[in-house]
């Protein structure tokens, strides 16, 4: 029967070839398939037989049983159809698609047919369905199929899904992988968040005042890299608005004159506290009866204040504008020896003292040129149409009014007279400077008093000496001249100057020294002056006008009791003038009341936290500046190894010693000199120039370490003729220190819990320019200690020669018009600009460092204090800053250094700005800063073409 089915198969399919090959379960290569039908009466399986292929030919498969075994029991009630084709009982369709439910049959299933039901079988045959006649067999499936094909029945028989819930299964399935691969790509795909995202939010006190702090003046919102300046400082003006100080501030609105008011508003608050109990000769009462003695200056009378000052000048030979006051023998030499020492007044030149900066390092007195009546000798350059110009009439005119009733006429010819004399001395003294820029001409100069008495014959320079120091003062002793030409120049201009010019000029310095402590009437005048000249609108409150006068007249003793409120008296007997408590360290607790940042032992180590603090920035900018100008391939060898030993031996000190803070005694001493006038307050201006000029009689000692400290912490007006870049910091020369005020490491400026960043851009940021004017100042002294070595030596200073190469271009991109910024200016735009760059470097190196925790190997710094103990260790994002990293917010807060509101006229006080500050505008130091350092533009990822720090033209190649 297996045979004559075979043959069946094979003629059915017109196929010749082997006639043992087995039928295919599955279809053929063409997707044949063979039907079997049941008709006759004849048993089905002697009809059919399946057979294997190869070897196992004569094994009967379970398929192949089961199958037998349906047809058997199909037998009474199908007949097999007939095979076409063919002459047996079993015929194969072959065609090559035939369709219906036939084409959907899989291999045995029992399918519907023409002559009734029909079981679906393979052909069995080489090439059915019109293949080739002997074409070889070729399998429908691979083993991989198979293999996927029993993967995925197991699937089904795993979770028991029926034929009915298959579609389902397998849609759902293809969701889920579907949902699957979106995840992963979103993954793949989703933004990363920088690690300083995920750090905690600082919420204590400290870190929301900073926050506060840096938001009232920040627009967030504005475009960082098109907007800078809006995003740093676009609040600004509009807080300038709403302060009690707006309009009376001199010039523009910037942050510094926000800190100085804040410390004058807290130095107010403590004077107004103190107790009255204190004896009349302690430094307590003195400050306190000092600032109600001011209060008065506006109510007091009008005709005492002339009094007072009109006897001024009869002791000074009489002014030949007073009735009466024509003295025909009336000599200058003889009333300028006079002017100064008694009066504090500095026609034609004046007298000081500073620190030599050559050894051996004493304070050597000073001789430079007088004060004229406008800050600046460039303002006399500008026409007589100018406002400033204008002004400057109007108010010596106003002030002769106040003195004398004269006509209109010769109010204005007394104005003219005054200016043309003025400017003839600023236009003849600058000429002389111009011509000797080259060389040492022009330079500060060692001289005895015969060599300057033969340059300038005119000035007694040597007897007004004697008169106003106590020290003996000879031919031979030496002076240090800030520029011989150019008091050569104004002897010269004396020589040929009539004696009534001479005379009122004389007067009007002296008279001009007194005005701001004058009545009201004088006070008005000096005011509308400079309301054109810095902008001011009204003004300023008499508490800060005389809060200044007690900062400036007695600084030691007002920083003294609010450094050690313990030295302030409540009661009379617990005061100990003896020294008993000489003792006692100053961080006791102190009064409660008196002042809130040294009022408990917890906040007393709070200072002292703030103290390492300010050590740690110190000493490592420094470091940085050792490191950079080792790499400084253009600074010679032997000018970076004395500027790197000297900065190698650089301390800092913070605050008044404590030695002098120990007891009461200390601070009284000081003051022992003090003499102060209740009656009138103006008076007080004279009392107050002697004890000025005893100070300096003490400094020339050459005192103790302590007390040159002292000395250069708070200094006598007449003291230094260089310009401090910062305020209340500096570098002492013969101490090598740099000397930090207290008021720098208080609240709102400053504490150890404000984030780094914020520190760093602020009292960091005056600690970088103090030290780089301090290698300013060291190149100096290398110039000056060669040049006694060789007498011949030019001296040279690199970095004043590249401020006025780079500044000079890079500050034309700024201004259209350069010809009147001074070398002074260039030099401090060239310092600020080159310690900018080296505080962002600094930075950037204290946070590796921090990251690393290694320490910095310092012996003023103790080895409790570590990066953890201040907490360093560990960044924590500011409250409402939170998107910025610690380099942006440094980056925020530096920027906002440089905010400012202009007055209206904005144009003329930014270049009265730069004449009388020797600076630029902060508006305009922004855009300086902004497009020169690229370490700022860099970390708030804004392309050089944005942040203008592409510009090449004008770049300083040669900075630290």
């Amino acid at each position: 029967m297996a045979e004559n089915a075979r043959n069946g198969a094979n003629g059915g399919s017109g196929v010749g070839g082997a006639g043992d090959d087995p039928p295919r379960r599955n279809s053929n290569m063409n997707g044949n398939r063979s039907s079997v039908r049941f008709g006759g009466s004849e048993p089905v399986g002697k009809k059919l037989a399946l057979s294997q292929r190869g070897s196992n030919a004569t094994d009967t498969t379970d398929e192949e049983a089961k199958l037998l075994q349906q047809q058997q029991q199909s037998q009474s009630q199908f007949k097999v159809a007939p095979v076409k084709g063919g002459g047996t009982d079993i015929g194969v369709d072959s065609g090559g698609g035939g369709g219906g439910e036939e084409d959907c049959a899989e291999n045995g299933d029992l399918v519907k047919g023409k002559d009734g039901i029909e079981v679906s079988v393979i052909d069995i045959a080489e090439g059915a369905g019109g293949g080739a006649a002997g074409a070889p067999f070729k399998p429908g499936k691979s083993k991989k199929g198979n293999a996927v094909k029993a993967f995925y029945d197991r699937v089904l028989t795993t979770f028991e899904v029926s034929k009915k819930s298959e579609r389902p299964f397998v849609t759902m399935f293809l969701l889920i992988l579907l949902l699957v691969l979106v995840v992963v790509i979103l993954a793949a795909l989703w933004p990363r968040i920088p690690s300083y995202l995920t750090k905690e939010v600082c919420l204590e006190a400290e870190c929301l005042e900073a926050s506060k702090q840096i938001l009232s003046w920040a627009r967030p919102d504005a475009s960082t890299c098109r907007q800078p300046y809006e995003w740093a400082c676009g609040h600004f003006e509009e807080k300038y608005k709403a302060h009690n100080f707006h309009g009376a501030n001199k010039g523009e609105w910037n942050f510094d004159a926000y800190q100085d008011y804040e410390e004058t508003a807290a130095s107010y608050e403590f004077i107004s506290k103190l107790p009255t109990v204190a004896v009349s000769y302690s430094a307590q009462y003195m400050i306190k009866k000092l600032h109600q003695i001011c209060t008065t200056v506006e109510t007091g009378s009008n005709n005492e204040a002339i009094s007072s000052l009109k006897r001024t000048l009869k002791n000074l030979g009489g002014w030949r504008m007073l009735l009466g006051s024509n003295n025909p023998h009336w000599d200058l030499r003889e009333n300028l020896q006079k002017v100064q020492p008694k009066y504090g007044a500095a026609p034609f030149y004046k007298l000081g003292i500073e620190t030599r900066n050559a050894p051996p390092y004493d304070v050597i007195i000073t001789v430079s040129e007088g004060d004229l009546g406008l800050p600046s000798k460039e303002f006399y350059t500008l026409g007589e149409k100018d406002p400033v110009i204008a002004a400057y009439h109007t108010y010596l005119r106003d002030i002769l009014a106040h003195m004398v009733a004269s006509s209109t006429t010769k109010s204005q010819e007394y104005a003219k007279m005054i200016f043309n004399y003025e400017r003839r001395i600023a236009l003849d003294v600058m000429g002389v400077l111009r011509e000797a820029a080259q060389g040492n001409a022009s330079q500060p100069q060692i001289r005895t008093m015969q060599q300057l008495a033969d340059e300038a014959p005119s000035l007694p320079i040597l007897q007004t000496a004697q008169a106003m120091f106590r020290r003996k003062i000879t031919e031979n002793t030496q002076v240090l001249v800030s520029s011989p030409i150019a008091l050569k120049m104004i002897s010269q201009i004396i020589t040929t100057t009539d004696k009534e010019i001479l005379n009122n000029f004389v007067m009007w310095s002296v008279i001009r020294h007194f005005v701001p402590y004058m009545s009201h009437n004088f006070r008005q005048s000096l005011l509308e002056f400079e309301k054109v000249l810095y902008g001011v609108e009204h003004k300023q409150p008499i508490w800060h006008f005389c809060t200044k006068v007690v900062q400036q007249w007695m600084p030691y003793g007002l920083e003294a009791l609010r450094e050690n409120p313990k030295l302030v008296v409540h009661d009379r007997e617990q005061q100990d003038y003896g020294g008993g408590g000489g003792g006692e360290d100053r961080r006791a607790v102190g009064m409660d009341s008196m002042d809130p940042y040294h009022s408990s032992r917890q906040v007393q180590e709070v200072t002292a936290y703030d103290e390492e603090m300010v050590r740690l920035m110190f000493y490592h900018i420094r470091d940085e500046y050792k490191g950079a100008l080792n790499n400084a391939n253009w600074v010679n060898q032997q000018l970076t190894k004395y500027i790197a030993d000297k900065l190698s031996m650089m301390r800092v000190q913070i605050g008044i010693p404590e030695e002098l803070l120990k007891s009461e005694r200390t601070v009284n001493e000081f003051y022992n000199d003090v003499v102060l006038d209740e009656l009138l307050f103006v008076d007080n201006v004279v009392t107050h120039w002697e004890f000025v000029k005893k100070r300096m009689d003490r400094m020339m000692d050459n005192g103790t370490d302590n007390e040159r400290i002292a000395a250069e912490l708070f200094p006598p007006s007449t003291f230094g003729s260089r310009r401090t870049p910062v305020a209340n910091l500096k570098y002492s020369v013969g101490l090598n220190m740099v000397i930090i005020a207290k008021e720098k490491t208080r609240e709102p400026y400053f504490h150890y819990k404000y984030p780094l960043s914020l520190n760093f851009a602020r009292l960091g940021a005056d600690i970088s320019l103090v030290i780089h004017d301090a290698v300013n100042t060291l190149a100096e002294q290398f110039g000056n200690v060669e040049a006694s070595r060789q007498p011949r030596h030019i001296r040279e200073n690199v970095f004043d020669e590249e401020a006025q190469k780079c500044m000079t271009k890079k500050l034309q991109s700024i201004y259209l018009n350069t010809a009147h910024i001074s070398n002074a200016t260039k030099l401090h735009s060239y310092l600020e600009l080159a310690s900018t760059s080296m505080l962002a470097q600094s930075f950037q190196s204290l946070l590796e460092k921090i990251a690393r925790n290694e320490r910095l190997p310092v012996a003023d710094i103790p080895e409790k204090s570590t990066y953890a103990s201040l907490g360093l260790r560990h960044f924590r994002r500011q409250p409402g800053l939170q998107r910025y990293d610690e380099q942006q917010l440094f980056a925020l807060a530096f920027l906002q250094r440089h905010c400012a509101v202009v007055p209206e006229g904005g144009a003329p006080l930014r270049f009265s700005k730069i004449l009388a500050d020797n600076d630029i505008p902060s508006a305009d130091k922004f855009t300086l800063m902004w497009r020169n350092v690229p370490e700022l533009a860099g970390t708030l990822d804004c392309s050089a073409s944005s942040s203008g720090s592409g510009e090449q033209s004008g770049r300083c190649g040669r900075v630290l």
